[in-house]
């Protein structure tokens, strides 16, 4: 008898867990920052951290991804940051920089996109951000797919829950600047 009282806190956790709405675990963050020297404003809306769908090898084991927007006064802008310099294969060398052609899935829709990774940054920035923008409000998840040194194809998969929230307070944050 005395096991069934100790257990059912945890039997109602479990259960408020599993049942939870999903964007309740999985939310974007927004935050501001302002240049000191030129009083330039931004806003920036992040997804959660996440690691790729299998762990990479010694030394990126562990190194995980955020995909994010940002907006100043006149532009937007998407990029995806890692918390490890990517090394990347099968990239096109340009005047320090890197262009990267992969694919994503967004939902079930794959397409080939391109990035940009300047020298030694550990950001990856979509060349054409605007119709990236577009899908991270309108999709539910999104795979990343990047051949990664010593990985071969490596997948990240980031819950787009929360983003179509977050992009709109980014844009409300910008259009007062």
């Amino acid at each position: 008898m005395r096991m069934t009282i100790y257990f059912k806190p945890i039997i109602i956790w479990a259960l408020f867990y599993i049942l939870a709405p999903h964007s309740a675990i999985s939310q974007w963050t927004t935050t501001q920052s302002e240049d000191e020297m030129s009083g330039e404003k931004r806003s920036f809306a992040f997804s959660e951290r996440i690691t790729s769908t299998t762990p990479m090898g010694f030394p990126y084991s562990g190194t995980t991804a955020r995909l994010a927007v940002g907006c100043d006064n006149n532009s937007e802008w998407a990029y995806i940051i890692f918390s490890e310099t990517p090394n990347l294969l099968n990239v096109d060398i340009e005047d320090g920089r890197n262009r990267i052609r992969t694919r994503m899935r967004w939902d079930q829709e794959i397409e080939n996109v391109t990035l940009i990774q300047r020298w030694g940054a550990n950001s990856l920035h979509f060349i054409n951000p605007q119709p990236v923008i577009n899908k991270l409000i309108t999709s539910n998840e999104v795979l990343l797919e990047l051949d990664w040194y010593g990985e071969n194809k490596t997948y990240f998969r980031f819950s787009l829950d929360g983003s179509s929230n977050a992009i709109k307070n980014i844009r409300n944050e910008c259009a007062k600047y």
